[in-house]
Formats: C-alpha cells, structure tokens, sequence
C-alpha cells in the first residue's frame, strides 16, 4: 500500500516536467505552437489576413467538388468574398487566442493554395451523440484539398507530410480524424493508415478515426 502511494506521490511531481499533453488538454501556454512544415511538394503554414482573397478564389475553384464530399455544407455557391473575410478573420482571432489553428497546404511548385488543415477542439456533440470521449483526444484533425491537387495524387503527399509534423511538432498524444463518408479520398488514406476506426454517425453521414501519435 504504502509502495503504491509512494508511487503515484512521484507520478504527480514528475509528470508536470515533461512538455507533454494529457488527456483533453487541447493546448497549454507554455506550448509553441508549430509554425511551419515542409516536404518534397508542399508548406503547410498558418493562414494569413493577406491570403483572404487568394483563399476563396481556391476553395471556389473546387465549390461543387467540397461541397458534396465534405458534409461541411461549405463552400456554398453563394460564398461572397466578404463572407470568406469574416470567416478568415474569425480563424485568426482563434488562433490568437489559441483555441483553434487554421493552416493553408501550399504547393511549392507554383505557390497556390491547394487545401487547409483545421486544429480544433474535439466538439461535445461527439461524445453526446456518438460516445466518443472527449478526455481520449487532444484534438480533431480536418481537411480539404482541391479536386485538381487530388488528380494530381498530391493528397498522399500531404498525408504524408500532416502525419511527420504531428509527430515531430505537435505536443499532443492523440487526435480524431473526422471525415465525410462521401470524401472517398480522406477514407482511403486513413484505412490504409494505422488510425483506428470508431464507427459512423449514420445521420451526419460521418465516419470517425483516432489517431496517436508516437514522438520522433
């Protein structure tokens, strides 16, 4: 008894020592949060307010193609640059106050904007409506690429490149991945990636993977 007090007294003066996440701790203050990540094809770097117009003239490019595979009900053929504005705005304000974090997947090639990656908070509603809980994940995971990034089999690239950068950069241990039952491509690269399936939500048309993540 005493040797299991003994022990667990110790747990609790060496776990604040490590710069690590525990369960549900979406982010820390003393956490950097990462800036930059970098492959053969493609950046993955925070959005910008400079980058507002260049970003809905690329999602817009693929409006139709997102729409139907993402389940977001977005982009919607009526976006307005002015909607997308307060959008980007409300995206920087997130990740200034480090409650969320926005990132844009630039192709090196020619500097475009191919997709974005979203690091947000595991919603409620998850664990509410599909018994996921809440304090085994640090974080979801999205994303969306354009059609013609897919055609150009970029996205296995970027998976690539997402999955090192959690590893190398991110303090987390553990992140759900959800993703759109129509979005064929996303399914693909995590069934065949050692995330774990969940289930689905049959009414939101979602299917949900956790994902850990080892340090490198």
């Amino acid at each position: 008894m005493l040797r299991t007090l003994f022990r667990s007294f110790l747990l609790l003066l060496i776990l604040p020592l490590f710069n690590v996440a525990v369960a549900a701790d979406f982010w820390q203050k003393e956490w950097v949060v990462p800036e930059y990540a970098e492959g053969n094809s493609l950046i993955i770097r925070p959005l910008k307010s400079s980058d507002a117009e260049r970003f809905f003239h690329s999602y817009m490019t693929s409006q139709k193609w997102l729409y139907k595979r993402l389940g977001w009900s977005w982009p919607s053929e009526k976006s307005t640059l002015q909607q997308n504005e307060t959008m980007v705005n409300y995206h920087l304000e997130q990740a200034k106050a480090q409650t969320a974090f926005t990132y844009l997947v630039i192709d090196k090639a020619d500097k475009s904007i191919i997709g974005a990656v979203y690091m947000v908070p595991v919603a409620a509603s998850r664990q509410e409506r599909n018994g996921i809980s809440r304090s085994a994940y640090n974080a979801e995971v999205s994303w969306w690429l354009l059609e013609s990034a897919i055609d150009d089999n970029l996205h296995n690239d970027f998976f690539v490149l997402l999955k090192d950068w959690l590893e190398a950069s991110w303090p987390w241990r553990q992140v759900l991945f959800p993703v759109s039952e129509n979005n064929e491509t996303a399914l693909q690269l995590l069934e065949s990636s050692s995330a774990r399936s969940l289930g689905r939500d049959l009414d939101a048309q979602e299917r949900y993977f956790s994902y850990s993540i080892s340090r490198k």
